[in-house]
């Protein structure tokens, strides 16, 4: 009986506390208003930018090949440099 009247006394105390917190809220963060507008020329990104066959990842992807390929010859003269066996 006692441990139920210890809960019930907690909750209230954490009730009333985040009570006072929400009230001081609109004190410290000014008073909630609209979200404002994205400054001219900023763009929410949209799903046929991000397709997976679009001429533009197709660019990237084929520079993005190029530079592995040649990283990996730099890689592979490394090891050879430095004698490492990666087996």
């Amino acid at each position: 009986m006692r441990m139920f009247i210890l809960r019930s006394l907690i909750i209230i105390a954490v009730a009333v506390v985040v009570g006072d917190m929400a009230s001081h809220a609109e004190t410290l963060y000014g008073p909630a208003g609209p979200i404002p507008q994205a400054p001219i020329g900023h763009l929410q990104p949209r799903a046929p930018g991000f397709s997976a066959r679009s001429a533009a990842e197709q660019d990237e992807q084929r520079a993005m090949s190029g530079f592995d390929a040649e990283q990996q010859k730099f890689d592979q003269e490394l090891d050879r440099k430095l004698n490492i066996c990666r087996c």
